[in-house]
């Protein structure tokens, strides 16, 4: 019985870790050693910051463009449509496999996310 709660609070942190800034609530879980909540963790805390720094500059292509107003709007929407419809269905797919139990690196996040672990275990040794 215990085993199945734990589970659950498991698999409900590493769905919760690719929901924005949420990643956060899995790095004060007393559960924060699991491996599969690390997993999620790490690659829900790259996917959001990725995406902060893309949607960063999203905003300083549309500043720059300022001085044409009709070229403004439609790159910058363009550029933010992309980027919304990206970070969605990367969103899904990481909540989807962490509901499911599976340890699915996402497309560009997922590598990153790895390295990252890699180095925050390096320092943590010495």
């Amino acid at each position: 019985m215990r085993m199945e709660s734990n589970n659950g609070n498991i698999r409900f942190l590493s769905a919760v870790s690719y929901i924005g800034v949420l990643f956060v609530i899995g790095h004060f879980a007393v559960e924060k050693d699991n491996p599969d909540l690390r997993f999620h963790k790490y690659q829900g805390g790259v996917l959001f910051c990725s995406f902060f720094l893309l949607y960063m500059a999203d905003l300083a292509v549309s500043i720059a463009l300022s001085f044409l107003p009709v070229l403004q709007i439609i790159v910058a929407l363009l550029i933010t449509i992309a980027l919304v419809a990206v970070n969605v269905m990367l969103t899904v797919q990481g909540v989807l496999a962490a509901l499911q139990f599976r340890q699915r690196m996402l497309p560009f996040i997922g590598i990153a996310s790895v390295r990252l672990r890699a180095a925050v275990d390096r320092s943590r040794q010495e």
